[in-house]
């Protein structure tokens, strides 16, 4: 097994759901980049002051968005697109998806997605999206400089705008990614637009608004409510699997199938996942590429990584592994495709800790039976 030995927004409109811009227009200022975090102030006005003005200029075919758990619309208040803002069908992923096209062929895809609380933080998830622009990953000090804030009644939303045109890729289609990043005590709620660099940058504005008043048409709810929201692997067969010795099941969030720990000496733990998709999942590449910008990793070529992914037979089916060593942690991870989904199976944790679970690991993986 060499790789483990060596070194994962249609605005879904709905008829009774209108995306009202004019909510943040006051207020709201173009998002230039400097080295100092830029703070915008959200109000919400009543809407029926403000509809009529944006009648003429926004879309308003409407239809209920599909909300994340733990958080809800208001009943007051109701945010609009702008007309050439084309609403795209909705993945299991995404609460709203939706496709802006400009001249040449150039588009632009705008996404909504909704994950646990525990979904990463703000410079784990820059590095995976600079990754996907075939970037190098950046410093909290370098991200503290480019980031900006936004105010919204829901809290303070972390916006960057990132710019690179990966190996290969059409820049009528990718060249840039301007991203927003909400973490609430429920759920994380992730932003994004992608696509041409032209056509990302007259559409920001925009985007930003919508932002702000999508977090604005938003409370959280009761935390009974949230425990019994349905998780998003509720839909996934039921798999079975051998705990090994010493590793202590915990509770998984909405993005997880199931959760682990182990220890890994002078209190720290070993973070053990389950996760599951419909679909493929992503190549090989993009899925260690993202692995690699979660450590602080520069992104591979596709030839390295295969180089880096060697093949785990079981009695039930073939994985996927790799072995991923940062600066001072490690992941190790299996997947493999079955029934239409991919599984993920993953260890994070120092570097020395892995290498001593690493048998553990593997036997779990063998485990498994679908």
């Amino acid at each position: 097994m060499v790789g483990i030995g060596r070194g994962c927004w249609v605005m879904r409109i709905s008829k009774h759901f209108i995306i009202y811009l004019g909510l943040c227009s006051a207020l709201l200022v173009s998002c230039e980049k400097n080295s100092e975090i830029k703070v915008y102030r959200v109000s919400k006005a009543p809407l029926e002051q403000s509809a009529p003005q944006q009648q003429d200029a926004m879309s308003t075919n409407t239809a209920a968005p599909r909300m994340p758990a733990g958080l809800a619309p208001t009943a007051e208040t109701a945010v609009t697109t702008p007309p050439n803002w084309e609403a795209q069908p909705l993945s299991q992923m995404r609460q709203a998806s939706l496709l802006v096209k400009g001249d040449n062929g150039a588009v632009a895809d705008i996404s909504f997605v909704s994950l646990g609380s525990a979904a990463g933080n703000v410079l784990e998830n820059v590095n995976r999206w600079l990754g996907q622009l075939g970037q190098p990953p950046i410093t909290e000090q370098k991200l503290g400089e480019m980031a900006q804030r936004l105010h919204t009644s829901l809290g303070d939303v972390t916006i960057v705008d990132l710019a690179g045109l990966p190996d290969n890729a059409d820049p009528a289609r990718d060249g840039r990614i301007i991203a927003a990043m909400l973490t609430t005590a429920n759920a994380t709620l992730f932003f994004k637009m992608r696509g041409n660099a032209d056509l990302t940058e007259a559409q920001k504005g925009d985007f930003i608004k919508w932002v702000a008043a999508v977090c604005d048409t938003q409370t959280q709810t009761e935390p009974s409510q949230v425990a019994a929201a349905q998780p998003q692997t509720t839909n996934a067969p039921p798999i079975k699997w051998t705990t090994p010795e010493g590793w202590t099941e915990v509770p998984p969030s909405s993005m997880r199938y199931a959760s682990f720990s182990a220890p890994a000496g002078e209190g720290g733990k070993i973070d053990i996942s389950i996760v599951t998709f419909p679909g493929d999942g992503g190549s090989d590449a993009d899925n260690v590429n993202r692995w690699r910008g979660q450590m602080g990793l520069a992104p591979v070529d596709a030839n390295a990584v295969s180089s880096q992914v060697a093949p785990l037979k079981t009695g039930d089916t073939t994985f996927s592994t790799t072995d991923i060593a940062g600066n001072k942690t490690r992941t190790i991870a299996a997947w493999t495709r079955r029934d239409g989904r991919v599984w993920f199976f993953k260890a994070t944790g120092p570097t020395a800790a892995i290498e001593k679970e690493k048998p553990n690991f593997v036997k779990f993986v063998e485990s498994v039976r679908f």
